[in-house]
């Protein structure tokens, strides 16, 4: 049992922020269960370091290793290169997994919601339209996309199909809740647009969705309210 004890021990010493001691716990671990997730948090924390290159480096070899979970480690890779502000090497990154296996819609989701945080807006669109030719009923890929169109577009008509048919899947998906809402804000649809966000809030206490409630109640001339919300965020 001692792998699992060394992971353990790098597991604590990692909660409690020594993660020079995290590290050498979890370079015991040569072998066992948690030798994959062992060699996932040293790629983290070796980014967090400053130490990129060797992050990387440690995430392709695991793949090399255990072929079968090179999805998974690709979304680790893109996550820790977005989370440290390298997120055209992200992208770049799943765009290189994606020449062999273009079908992959986690990849593409992933891809599609890089490319919008990149204001790439076409990209994105054309990785949500491609994950819904794969897989018409994919609920994320259906909200993000009508999420997408309502709050970077004038395509609010448009958006709206796309969250409606999100909606009927999973209609008690805060997420979505939100998505309904702010595309009845974009819609002018002003009070059907508070009702889904004040939903939303109550579900999630969410200060994004929060944001969005503030917009529409300020919209609405309920001023005093917005700003009451928005103090209620500051404090949270």
């Amino acid at each position: 049992q001692a792998p699992q004890a060394y992971y353990y021990l790098g597991a604590i010493a990692e909660e409690q922020g020594e993660n020079q001691r995290a590290m050498q716990w979890y370079s015991k671990v040569t072998e066992g269960d948690h030798w994959i997730e062992v060699q996932i948090r040293m790629a983290r924390l070796e980014a967090q370091a400053g130490e990129v290159k060797a992050a990387r480096e440690r995430l392709r070899n695991v793949r090399l290793a255990h072929p079968t979970e090179a999805q998974r480690l690709y979304l680790v890779e893109g996550e820790i290169l977005f989370r440290i502000d390298l997120k055209v090497e992200a992208y770049q990154l799943y765009t290189d997994y994606l020449v062999s296996q273009p079908n992959d819609t986690e990849i593409l989701y992933a891809r599609a919601l890089l490319a919008e945080n990149l204001d790439r807006l076409e990209a994105a669109e054309s990785d949500f339209r491609r994950v819904l030719a794969i897989d018409p009923d994919n609920t994320r890929s259906l909200n993000a996309l009508g999420y997408t169109l309502a709050d970077r577009t004038d395509r609010f008509e448009e958006a709206l199909i796309y969250v409606e048919q999100a909606y009927a899947q999973s209609p008690d998906d805060p997420a979505i809740i939100d998505s309904m809402g702010w595309v009845m804000y974009r819609l002018g649809r002003y009070q059907e647009a508070r009702d889904y966000l004040q939903r939303a809030y109550e579900m999630t206490r969410d200060s994004e969705i929060a944001a969005h409630l503030g917009e529409v109640m300020w919209a609405m001339g309920d001023k005093d309210e917005a700003r009451e919300n928005t103090k209620k965020q500051k404090k949270r």
